[in-house]
């Protein structure tokens, strides 16, 4: 008994000292983890101890002979009870957990990037917002490669900020020179300066229509 008292006395003692304390979602996780292992499972030993203590009272050797049993042995079991709820629940929580992770990764992370996206494609058409930054946002979309970017972008290059310009068209030679094939309708929005330098890169203009 002295010894399982010790083990949960360490139990305690340690989670006391290595559990994080800070707001962190993964310490949360990991102090539940710890709290179970040095605390939760030291508990549950010492109450089944406790238990096979009061049987101990009650042992008999069968008639027949043979190994001594004890009466009511099956009470050993009483402990493990009292964690069953708890432990039905854990695979629901982790479906649950498994299941979140799932709707935020292919349903709300793709609409906050969408979000996000709109947002500074928006900034670079407004012009409010000063021109260093719109020229760093114009560099900036360059990896992206969808029809509202390509919009903005084109806007953006027939607007009256030289700098803002360069940057936007420069990222649209990126752009289609990387894919080799340049909508119709977004060059015709171009000056007709930079109509000719995007058809000096070599690249297929393709009709929308």
């Amino acid at each position: 008994m002295q010894r399982y008292a010790l083990t949960a006395l360490l139990g305690w003692t340690t989670a006391v000292v290595i559990l994080p304390r800070n707001d962190d979602p993964f310490g949360e996780v990991f102090a539940a983890g710890m709290q179970l292992g040095l605390v939760g499972l030291p508990l549950l030993t010492i109450a089944t101890m406790l238990v096979i203590i009061l049987l101990a009272d009650r042992r008999f050797e069968p008639p027949t002979g043979g190994v001594q049993r004890i009466r009511g042995g099956w009470m050993v079991v009483l402990p493990l009870l009292l964690p069953l709820p708890l432990g039905a629940l854990m695979p629901l929580s982790y479906l649950v957990l498994v299941m979140t992770q799932f709707i935020y990764v292919f349903r709300v992370l793709p609409r906050q990037d969408s979000r996000d996206t709109a947002d500074v494609l928006i900034s670079l058409t407004n012009p409010a917002v000063p021109a260093e930054q719109r020229v760093r946002i114009a560099r900036a979309v360059a990896g992206l490669r969808s029809r509202p970017v390509m919009e903005a972008l084109v806007d953006a290059a027939t607007g009256k900020e030289p700098e803002v310009a360069e940057a936007a068209l420069e990222t649209l030679c990126t752009m289609w020179r990387r894919d080799r094939v340049v909508g119709e309708d977004l060059l015709l929005k171009l000056r007709p300066s930079d109509r000719d330098r995007i058809r000096a890169l070599g690249v297929r203009i393709r009709s929308p229509w």
